[in-house]
This record gives C-alpha cells, structure tokens and sequence, in this order.
C-alpha cells in the first residue's frame, strides 16, 4: 500500500485493521531526541474517526547504533489514547506535535525516572 494513500487506510482502520505508522518517516541518529513527525501520517486516523495510541520506544536506537553484539534492552511504553474528540478540530500538523510533544515528554520522564541516558 502507498503511503499516501490515506483513504484506503481509513477504509482498512474502520474495518478494525490496526496500523502502526512511525510518523517521523525515518530514524533518528539522536538518540532518545526523536525527530518532527510528519503531519500527513495522522491523515488516516482523521478519515477514520480513531483513537489514536502514542506509543513511546525509549532506548529502540540501541541495538542499531551501539557497535555490539550484546543484548540491550528497549522500553515500549503504550500511552493513553488520544480520541477523535479531542483532535477533530486540529490540523494534522497540531495533532503531529501533539502527538510528538507526548511521546518526547513520556520519554524524558521515563528517562530521568530510571536514571537512564539517552
């Protein structure tokens, strides 16, 4: 499937399809930093009226960025659902830094909790 093709997606999402979108397009080569999300992936949740659940991968860098064979371990934090309530109004862009400034800050706390390093 094309990734711009947002109505099908929407079509799949409302048929009870769960979709796992990385909204900032690529990897981050900063660590636990992730970058801008791309507004465009949120198209799909708001055609298809879901929720739409940030999830959180602290450390998920670090079996492709450290020079080592050694297990590592990576947090997957599922956060509270954002419903289409609460962003129907919003342009994908807010709802793209909505999502992002969630996702960023469950990190950093979860980070300064555990005393881990980014």
């Amino acid at each position: 499937m094309e990734p711009s093709d947002s109505a099908t997606t929407a079509k799949l999402v409302k048929s009870g399809r769960n979709f796992v979108i990385f909204a900032e397009g690529h990897r981050s080569r900063n660590g636990n930093e992730i970058l801008d999300f791309k507004s465009g992936t949120f198209k799909s949740a708001v055609k298809a009226g879901c929720p739409i659940v940030p999830v959180a991968l602290i450390n998920s860098f670090r079996p492709f960025d450290m020079n080592s064979l050694r297990r590592e371990e990576v947090q997957v934090h599922y956060m509270k659902p954002i419903l289409p309530d609460q962003y129907m109004e919003m342009k994908t862009s807010e709802i793209a830094h909505l999502v992002h400034d969630r996702i960023q800050e469950e990190i950093n706390k979860n980070l300064t909790q555990n005393g881990l390093t980014s």
